[in-house]
């Protein structure tokens, strides 16, 4: 059963839209899609899947059943979850499923389910308590993998200064995956980690810009420490320059991290409004 606006011919998506979704549908058994705007420009919107206990697939599975899909129609972000994890993270906070899985972004509904949630029956307070936690928590973890870091820049340890920075920025783009994307990924290399949120907030997919030299090199300076510190590979020496321009950019992050958490608590609060809660 096809539902919401994004079904009238009339939306200047509709025909994008209508036709991802019957395409997932031959795939996938699905209780529920959603379908909701992206801020990139290189993105049509965002595909939530909310994958059926009747499925084959389990939903962290589906990435893997669908890649060639998927890697064919890189202007969607692709999202898949199943009743039970929505419910676990709203639980926790996780403000995704407020943003993303509204009535108002339905656009298919299983005959005979039910929608994943109801904004009506959702507390804010106890909902922003909890994000507030979880948020917090990831910060924390950043903020004492951190406290070495001024005694190995002192001291000209190069390697393990760069190695320190390598474990907060992970932890912030952990942390800011959680609340954007809707989950995180255990990824150690930045990369892997800047790509996975990249597809959905422009700025933090390029904290390292991949066009600028300087930021690429000091990229790959970062994951050769982590390398060298975990693996023991060899790596060539490091210089306190590219740690100050590396720490640089940590502040950065954590900094528009901060106002991209505060904007969605702002927002979240304008929803609940709408809905009378």
């Amino acid at each position: 059963m096809y539902c919401n606006i994004l079904t009238q011919k009339e939306h200047p998506k509709y025909w994008a839209v209508k036709k991802m979704t019957k395409l997932l549908l031959e795939f996938v058994e699905a209780d529920c899609i959603y379908f909701s705007e992206s801020d990139l420009e290189s993105k049509i919107g965002i595909m939530t899947v909310v994958i059926s206990r009747e499925s084959l697939h389990y939903y962290d599975d589906v990435n893997d059943h669908l890649w060639k899909v998927i890697q064919n129609h890189n202007e969607f972000v692709f999202c898949f979850f199943n009743r039970d994890c929505i419910k676990d993270e709203l639980k926790r906070g996780n403000l995704f499923f407020v943003f993303h899985c509204k009535e108002t972004e339905l656009i298919y509904k299983n005959s005979g389910q039910k929608t994943v949630l109801d904004i009506g029956n959702i507390k804010m307070k106890r909902l922003l308590k909890q994000t507030g936690k979880r948020y917090s928590m990831w910060r924390s973890e950043a903020s004492t993998i951190g406290r070495d870091f001024k005694y190995h820049h002192k001291n000209n340890n190069h390697l393990m200064a760069l190695y320190v920075l390598h474990q907060q920025f992970r932890y912030m783009f952990i942390n800011a995956s959680w609340f954007i994307t809707g989950e995180w990924i255990p990824h150690e290399n930045l990369s892997d980690q800047q790509e996975h949120i990249g597809a959905f907030n422009a700025s933090l997919g390029k904290v390292f810009d991949s066009g600028n030299q300087k930021e690429k090199e000091v990229l790959e300076k970062i994951e050769l420490a982590r390398k060298a510190v975990q693996w023991g590979e060899e790596a060539d020496s490091f210089d306190a320059e590219t740690v100050d321009y590396a720490n640089e950019k940590l502040q950065w992050i954590k900094n528009v991290i901060q106002e991209i958490f505060q904007e969605q608590r702002k927002k979240i609060k304008e929803i609940f409004k709408d809905y009378g809660n």
